[in-house]
């Protein structure tokens, strides 16, 4: 059942990666980001500039939870290092809550 939990965490870093850089690329918000926003942005280049790179962060820090994760589930147990990966996680997710809440509040 971890196997699951491990391979969704990934999936989601790697996705949020990819989506992170096309909106950079493109200059167009993907869903991903604005959710169910139903007023427009005001400014979207601004909103894509300020995200990024916390978005790679978060990302980043969701591939390596999820790698290190099905390595801890069923390659070796790594107590202490997952102990400090979860609490770590935990930190970025909130601390990405909250930017990704500024963001909506400074561009729309």
């Amino acid at each position: 059942m971890l196997i699951l939990f491990d391979a969704v965490v990934f999936a989601y870093g790697i996705y949020t990666i990819y989506s992170s850089v096309r909106m950079k690329r493109t200059g167009q918000l993907n869903s991903w980001f604005t959710g169910t926003a139903h007023t427009p942005v005001r400014d979207a280049r601004g909103y894509i500039d300020y995200i990024y790179g916390r978005t790679i962060v978060m990302g980043a820090m969701a591939v390596l939870y999820g790698a290190v994760a099905f390595v801890n589930d069923y390659v070796t147990p790594l107590a202490e290092i997952m102990r400090a990966l979860v609490l770590l996680f935990l930190t970025v997710c909130v601390w990405f809550y909250v930017t990704v809440n500024r963001a909506k509040q400074k561009f729309w």
